[in-house]
């Protein structure tokens, strides 16, 4: 497995410039700074497998970013929903943070697999 430096750069710009968004969003009653860091986390851990990573097998390749963007469209829909709605913070890390979690042990599971 493979990492393409540049386009891991890009998606990490890419991860933070949402996560200013999200803090944009955020209700005057929210925390935004956390809100804008959790957020910016769970666009990077998505956006970074889907636009730089690449598997010695190209079908595991696509599996794999196919996976990364729909948890990163799961993450965009939770993470605007939290920051239009405002809801509390607990249930904002505990919902985000459980997803990232599965995310990463699905991702780790896959990219550790031989063959599909």
């Amino acid at each position: 497995m493979k990492l393409n430096p540049l386009q891991s750069l890009f998606a990490a710009g890419m991860a933070a410039l949402l996560g200013y968004l999200i803090h944009t969003l955020t209700t005057p009653s929210g925390s935004a700074l956390l809100t804008a860091i959790a957020s910016g986390v769970c666009f990077a851990a998505t956006l970074i497998p889907t636009l730089a990573l690449k598997h010695e097998s190209a079908a595991m390749t696509t599996n794999l970013r196919v996976l990364s963007a729909v948890f990163f469209v799961a993450f965009c829909i939770s993470h605007v929903c939290f920051a239009t709605i405002g809801v509390t913070m607990p249930l904002y890390v505990i919902v985000n943070g459980l997803l990232l979690l599965l995310f990463l042990a699905t991702l780790s599971k896959m990219a550790s697999m031989k063959n599909i």
